[in-house]
């Protein structure tokens, strides 16, 4: 079959020829039949090569059972993932974000979206820092007259005691930060931004031995966590909610659960596992749970075996936020959580149950994974990194320092690095993920 080049080469070449053409009419008029029948035959033939390609490049549903999927999310209008969320200000005080993996950036692109909006007019609260650190938090966010290296250090101070660990590498939360800073030097006082972590207590100059730390670390792992972080929002929350009533909860995963796995329905019990269902429980009728698309924590398959990412995939459907109620995506089986606790819980959940609402930003292997500081131990600051290794590792200082990961970890910490999904979770995610999605539409 000739190409569409070569059929409107000669097509042209004919007409020229027409053109030139002076011979006899009767000559003239046969030129002309079979140049137009030419033409018509070339055009035909274009035509059906577009419609073959256009049928060969369609998404072929494989397996009826996504259907329902499929029409929930091509028969529907839906908000953007940002309107989305601003719309549950409107009627809601508290809505909680539970975030997918703490490295991923895109989702703080989101985040900040929300934020940056005018019409977003309360305070954020996160998952992580430390609660005692809140002051210095907002010291700096309403500080709008530092350089901008006063701003960088002043910054990194606080990003390096973050969690009780030697340091938090997500580059998530100095951006967050940085953002916000920058957002509240153009703002009036009554419309800066706030953020008050809602994590354990803990100052790492109360730290002298690895058996402190040790007791620390044992603490801030424990089951108790999740009901501290959520008593720490109630506390923060009662004090600020006069100047503003509105609050963004930035929780990881599981801990932004408004409702706990294991036990369906709730049975009276005294202790609630999760700090979303803290939240919750303290505020029924003003609180409303969102989770952003993303594959289970622990052995990284997609949802319901990829079931519900090829049908976004499918339609075409991303940026999109919408309510899980008598939808097929809040009745299908909850299945994003660690897989090694999962004989102790209840599977027959639905993600309606977990949650309100879900927003779909981007394919997770659009993912941006970014680890590192930037400059968070620079020269002057080497003998605290090292001291906080032998802290948290249990060795001396000169062992720490003659260490080559302790050595590795400091020449990669300070300069932010993007990392595929592949080499994030040491494992080829991509391909599985494609292949589950190939179960359903190809």
């Amino acid at each position: 079959m000739k190409t569409k080049l070569n059929c409107f080469s000669e097509v042209t070449e004919v007409r020229n020829n027409l053109k030139n053409e002076t011979n006899s009419k009767g000559k003239t008029r046969k030129h002309n039949f079979f140049g137009n029948l030419y033409f018509v035959l070339c055009l035909a033939a274009m035509i059906l090569s577009g419609v073959n390609n256009r049928i060969q490049a369609q998404t072929i549903i494989k397996n009826d059972s996504i259907k329902p999927f499929i029409n929930f999310l091509e028969n529907n209008h839906f908000l953007s993932a940002k309107e989305y969320i601003l719309s549950k200000f409107e009627t809601k005080d508290i809505v909680i974000f539970s975030e997918r993996f703490h490295h991923e950036v895109t989702q703080y692109d989101l985040i900040l979206d929300v934020i940056k909006d005018k019409r977003f007019k309360g305070y954020i609260y996160t998952e992580i820092g430390h609660t005692n650190l809140s002051e210095k938090f907002n010291n700096f966010l309403l500080n709008s007259t530092f350089t901008e290296d006063e701003k960088q250090k002043e910054l990194t101070n606080i990003c390096r005691d973050l969690a009780p660990s030697l340091i938090w590498d997500p580059y998530n939360y100095y951006y967050l930060l940085n953002e916000v800073w920058e957002l509240n030097k153009s703002r009036k006082k009554e419309d800066k931004i706030l953020i008050f972590p809602l994590d354990v207590t803990i100052d790492w100059n109360d730290i002298q031995t690895n058996r402190e730390f040790s007791i620390h670390d044992k603490f801030f792992n424990s089951i108790y966590r999740d009901q501290i972080l959520g008593m720490n929002f109630v506390d923060f929350y009662e004090g600020k909610k006069s100047e503003r009533k509105k609050a963004l909860v930035i929780l990881n995963s599981e801990h932004g659960y408004k409702q706990n796995i294991k036990y369906l329905p709730l049975p009276t019990r005294p202790l609630i596992r999760r700090a979303g269902e803290f939240i919750n429980k303290t505020y029924p009728d003003k609180t409303f749970a969102i989770y952003i698309n993303s594959c289970n924590i622990d052995n990284l398959n997609l949802s319901n075996n990829g079931i519900i990412d090829a049908a976004f995939e499918f339609s075409k459907k991303d940026n999109i936020g919408f309510d899980l109620k008598n939808t097929p995506i809040g009745k299908a089986k909850f299945d994003l959580y660690f897989t090694y606790n999962s004989k102790d819980w209840d599977t027959k959940i639905n993600y309606n149950y977990i949650f309100d609402g879900m927003i779909f930003y981007k394919p997770l292997k659009e993912m941006i994974i970014k680890s590192g500081i930037p400059n968070i131990y620079p020269k002057e600051y080497e003998e605290l990194y090292f001291k906080r290794a032998s802290l948290v590792s249990g060795m001396t200082v000169k062992e720490a320092k003659n260490n080559e990961e302790f050595i590795e970890l400091l020449k990669r910490i300070n300069t932010p690095q993007k990392l595929s999904v592949d080499i994030y979770f040491n494992k080829n995610v991509e391909s599985v993920w494609d292949n589950q999605i190939k179960k359903w539409i190809k």
